[in-house]
C-alpha cells in the first residue's frame, strides 16, 4: 500500500488524479490522507468523487472513503479492462481533468474504449477541452497513446451543463519523448470561440491577431466557432507549433472584460513565450506529460521555461509509485522534468 500525503506539494487535486492513473496502471494500492488539507474546502469534492469513481469502473477497484468531504481515501485496483463508460460531474468541475485521469489507463487495454463525460468544458484554472483536444493530445500522439475528442456542447463556469467524447485506442508502442529544443517556429494557430455572445469571437480573434502582428510581425491562422452551450461565454486558444516543441495558452471570457482584452491577453501569453529560448513547451503541458510518460513505457525528457509546484508535485506522486522521475531548475523558473517508465511497457496488453 502506497502512502500519499493530500496536502504535500501542490495540496490539490492533481495528486489523486494522478495516483488514480498510476493505480489502475501499475495495480499498486495506494491510501492518501490529509486530502486538500490546506483548501477553503478540504476533502473531496464532487469533481475528484467522479475521478474515483471513473477509474473505479474502469479497473473494478476496491475503494474506502469515497465521499463527499472525506479527508483520506483508500484505493485497491483491478485489472484495466476496455469498454463504453459514462460519467458524469454533477457540477461545472472541468471534464478534461476527468479525461486526462482515465485516458492513460484505458490506452493500456488491449481493445478500444469509448468515454462520455459531463460537466465543465472550459473552466478557470483548467486545461479548456480545446487546450486538451488540439495541444495536449497532438502531444501524447508522440508517445503512441491515440485519443480522439469531441465536443457535444461546451459548458462553461459556473453553470457547467457541458459533454464531450472520447475514443481511446490501444498504446500502439512504447516510445521515448524527448522535448529538449523548440527549433524554428513553424505556425500559429489560433480558436476564437462564443456561445450565445454574437459576433464576440470575431471580436477576440481580431484583437489577437493585430497583437502578434504589431508586436512580432508574426501571421496566424484562424478558427472562429460559434459552440452550442447551456449559458453563455467565450474562450480563445493560441498556439505556437515549433519543429520540435509546441506551446499554448487559452484564456476565458469574464464579465467586464471586452472581447479585445481578452483576444490582446492571449497574444501577449504567447508573445511572452516567444520572447524567451527556455523551455519546449508551456509550462502547463510540462506537468500534464508527466503521467503519460511515466505510462508510456518509455518515459522521457521536457524542458520547460517555468518549473511549477504542479509539475513538481506530480512528479513526487510518480516517484511514489516506483517509477524514477525527476525534475531540474529552480522552482518557478526555467528547467524542465525527466520520467523513466513502467517496467511492462503498455503494449503488453495488461
Amino acid at each position: 500500500m502506497i502512502h500519499l500525503d493530500g496536502a504535500r506539494g501542490e495540496g490539490g487535486g492533481q495528486i489523486i488524479r494522478a495516483a488514480l492513473s498510476l493505480s489502475a496502471v501499475t495495480g499498486q494500492a495506494f491510501h492518501i490522507t490529509r486530502i486538500r488539507a490546506g483548501r477553503v474546502r478540504p476533502g473531496l469534492q464532487p469533481q475528484h468523487l467522479a475521478a474515483v469513481r471513473a477509474v473505479a469502473m474502469l479497473c473494478g477497484a476496491n475503494v474506502g472513503g469515497a465521499f463527499d468531504g472525506s479527508p483520506d481515501m483508500r484505493f485497491e485496483p483491478g485489472p484495466v479492462r476496455a469498454g463504453e463508460f459514462r460519467f458524469e460531474i454533477a457540477t461545472a468541475g472541468a471534464l478534461t481533468l476527468l479525461l486526462q485521469t482515465v485516458i492513460p489507463p484505458l490506452a493500456t487495454a488491449a481493445e478500444p474504449s469509448r468515454v462520455e463525460v459531463t460537466g465543465g468544458t472550459h473552466v478557470p484554472r483548467s486545461p479548456s477541452f480545446h487546450y486538451l483536444a488540439r495541444h495536449w493530445a497532438a502531444v501524447v500522439a508522440r508517445l503512441g497513446m491515440h485519443v480522439r475528442l469531441d465536443l457535444v456542447r461546451a459548458g462553461f463556469y459556473p453553470p457547467g451543463g457541458g459533454e464531450a467524447r472520447a475514443e481511446v485506442l490501444p498504446w500502439t508502442r512504447p516510445a521515448r519523448l524527448v522535448l529538449e529544443r523548440r527549433g524554428n517556429l513553424v505556425a500559429i494557430r489560433g480558436i476564437a470561440g462564443a456561445a450565445r455572445l454574437p459576433g464576440v469571437a470575431e471580436r477576440v480573434r481580431r484583437a489577437a491577431e493585430e497583437r502578434l502582428w504589431e508586436s512580432r510581425r508574426l501571421e496566424s491562422a484562424w478558427e472562429v466557432m460559434e459552440v452550442a452551450a447551456p449559458s453563455k461565454g467565450c474562450f480563445v486558444l493560441l498556439e505556437a507549433i515549433f519543429e520540435e516543441g509546441r506551446a499554448a495558452f487559452g484564456l476565458l471570457g469574464e464579465r467586464r472584460v471586452r472581447a479585445e482584452v481578452l483576444g490582446d491577453r492571449a497574444a501577449r501569453h504567447l508573445l511572452k513565450f516567444l520572447d524567451t529560448d527556455e523551455g519546449a513547451v508551456d509550462p502547463y503541458l510540462a506537468d500534464q506529460l508527466v503521467v503519460p510518460l511515466a505510462l508510456s513505457g518509455g518515459g522521457g525528457r521536457v524542458t520547460t521555461p517555468e518549473v511549477t509546484s504542479h509539475l513538481e508535485t506530480v512528479v513526487d506522486v510518480v516517484s511514489r509509485f516506483g517509477i524514477p522521475a525527476r525534475t531540474w531548475g529552480r522552482s518557478g523558473g526555467a528547467g524542465g522534468v525527466e520520467v523513466g517508465g513502467v517496467v511492462d511497457p503498455p503494449e503488453s496488453g495488461r
